[in-house]
């Protein structure tokens, strides 16, 4: 009997359990919509491209020479990408944030990128979309057309980062391709045994 007893308390707490998280979550991500929108994706383009310009070892101390060309190899790898947010619009807490879901050329899927960027569905409803590419360059973005009823620089910031976080996704994949080999404990105790040199 004690056994039985245990068990049907240790299903309640976990069907209660299961409702409070249903509940925190909000429900599922929202989908995006299926408008085409030419000029998104010509913003979106010049994002791409204003990041990679940006991914030299002036602009960026640290990155190799040839970090911008492993940047282009990176984006001919990607054929969509899905911005949504974790949560969906049912949730207003700031765990909601912006995420993106890639589909690599060799059908590999990379979920769940995190943005940063809170889902301010109350204040700012945030820019969910399907970006399409094709040969490393935007090919089309698709929407449920809210991006039109915003100036264009409202969504600036959105778009700026969707750039930064796809690119840096291939950071995080191949760092070599991106940053000098780190320097090993041998390295490392050679440099602090020899005197600077005047």
């Amino acid at each position: 009997m004690p056994l039985f007893r245990f068990q049907s308390l240790a299903m309640a707490l976990l069907s209660t359990l299961t409702a409070f998280l249903t509940a925190c979550t909000g429900g599922t991500p929202e989908t995006p919509g299926d408008q085409s929108s030419p000029v998104l994706a010509a913003l979106l383009q010049k994002a791409l491209e204003a990041e990679i310009g940006r991914m030299n070892p002036v602009w960026a101390p640290g990155l190799l020479p040839s970090a911008s060309k492993a940047a282009r190899e990176w984006l001919m790898t990607v054929d969509e990408v899905v911005a949504r947010c974790r949560y969906g619009p049912g949730n207003r807490t700031k765990g909601n944030r912006l995420e993106y879901d890639l589909r690599l050329h060799s059908g590999e899927q990379v979920t769940g990128l995190q943005s940063g960027q809170r889902c301010l569905y109350g204040f700012a409803p945030p820019l969910v979309m399907r970006v399409q590419l094709e040969g490393g360059q935007v090919r089309d973005a698709q929407t449920d057309g809210r991006e039109r009823q915003s100036p264009m620089d409202a969504i600036s910031p959105e778009v700026q980062q969707f750039a930064r976080s796809l690119i840096r996704a291939d950071w995080k994949r191949r760092p070599g391709l991106y940053f000098p080999p780190e320097k090993s404990a041998e390295d490392i105790a050679r440099e602090w045994a020899q005197p600077p040199a005047k």
